[in-house]
């Protein structure tokens, strides 16, 4: 796999690189932060070795927050307008504020939801697994290659991909309110948060993000499953 294509892999953790940006982490680079030896996941993450990273990136790949909406998102793609209308008011007040999130965000996003939120900050796992010397670089690329046939399953290009993650995160920030007048109330003020807008302003104009470079349909090399991961079961 040369260069270009590694590259295009690292992508998928693009919006964790902006967010980070100011501490030194790199859009290219497979461990993230250059200039760093070690990363603590225990108090965020609860991972503190190898295999809790490797459970992580397997369970939360396809089970993370992007399961609390995916069904809403398939339904929103699917209906009529008016059963789309019977089927939310056929719901409670707090799914009626999920279920119209949804509703707002589909055309930016696309059916796939916001399983970029999950994609994308498992591909930063993955990177700081290398760096913390619990991933090697080829593991590291193979995990990336099932990240990568997830995204562009669910996603046609990078736009929706990057809005998919950015909506994701403003559902996960809202996650903790249980009145469903305060959860949609922290919704509708997500455009204004100063982390969204600086996100996307990195995204936009940093030239080392580099995405026109990076088509979405560019061809990948998808490696063969290292020997070091046989034991893991995931595809």
């Amino acid at each position: 796999m040369d260069d270009l294509q590694q590259r295009w892999l690292f992508a998928l953790s693009a919006p964790m690189v902006a967010i980070n940006a100011n501490s030194g982490a790199q859009y290219a680079l497979p461990d993230f932060y250059p200039d760093s030896e070690f990363v603590d996941l225990n108090e965020s993450w609860g991972i503190a070795d190898r295999p809790a990273l490797l459970a992580m990136i397997q369970r939360m790949t396809d089970d993370g927050h992007a399961r609390d909406l995916s069904g809403a998102y398939w339904d929103n793609a699917r209906l009529l307008p008016s059963e789309w209308q019977a089927l939310v008011d056929s719901l409670d007040e707090g799914q009626q504020v999920a279920y119209r999130y949804v509703a707002d965000t589909i055309l930016v996003c696309g059916s796939g939801g916001i399983r970029a939120w999950d994609l994308g900050r498992m591909s930063f796992l993955a990177r700081i697994g290398q760096l913390n010397g619990w991933l090697s670089l080829a593991e590291n690329l193979w995990l990336h290659t099932r990240l990568s046939l997830r995204a562009r399953y669910y996603y046609q290009g990078w736009h929706s991909y990057l809005a998919g993650f950015l909506i994701g995160r403003c559902y996960w920030n809202c996650l903790g309110h249980e009145q469903p007048g305060e959860q949609a109330l922290c919704i509708s003020r997500q455009g204004s948060d100063p982390t969204h807008r600086a996100l996307m302003r990195e995204l936009t104009l940093s030239p080392a993000a580099g995405f026109d470079e990076l088509p979405w349909d560019m061809e990948l090399d998808l490696p063969e499953k290292p020997a070091s991961l046989e034991a893991f079961d995931w595809s």
